[in-house]
C-alpha cells in the first residue's frame, strides 16, 4: 500500500513538471514572437522630420470630444482667477476654459461640434 502510494505521488510530480516545462516553453515562445512583430513594424516606418516630430509633440489645436476645442496661445496667462483649468487632457471638462499641457496653455476656442 505504502509503495502505491508513494509511486503516485512520484509520478504526480513528474507529470506536473513536464506540463509546467510544455507551458513555460510556449509562453516564451508567444512572446517571441509578438516582439518580432513589434520590431518589424516599427522597421517599416520612416523616422519623421525634426519640424514634423516637434509638431506632433505640441499641437497648435486639441480636439476633445464633447468638451471643445482647444488652441494653443502665444502670451502666457497668469491671472487664472474666474476661468476652470485643467493640467492634463484626461482632466478637461466641458466647464473648462484653460488647458495646460504639452508645454503650453491652451484656450477653449469653441464648443465641440
Amino acid at each position: 500500500m505504502r509503495t502505491k502510494c508513494m509511486l503516485s505521488t512520484i509520478t504526480a510530480v513528474i507529470v506536473s513538471v513536464i506540463l509546467l516545462g510544455v507551458t513555460f516553453d510556449r509562453t516564451s515562445k508567444m512572446q517571441t514572437s509578438e516582439d518580432d512583430m513589434r520590431r518589424h513594424y516599427t522597421d517599416l516606418m520612416e523616422p519623421l522630420p525634426a519640424s514634423l516630430v516637434y509638431d506632433s509633440e505640441h499641437p497648435d489645436e486639441i480636439y476633445i470630444k464633447d468638451c471643445g476645442v482647444f488652441v494653443k496661445t502665444k502670451e502666457v496667462l497668469n491671472d487664472y482667477s474666474g476661468m476652470v483649468v485643467a493640467h492634463d487632457v484626461q482632466q478637461v471638462t466641458k466647464e473648462t476654459t484653460i488647458l495646460v499641457a504639452y508645454d503650453g496653455q491652451y484656450i477653449k476656442q469653441s464648443e465641440w461640434k
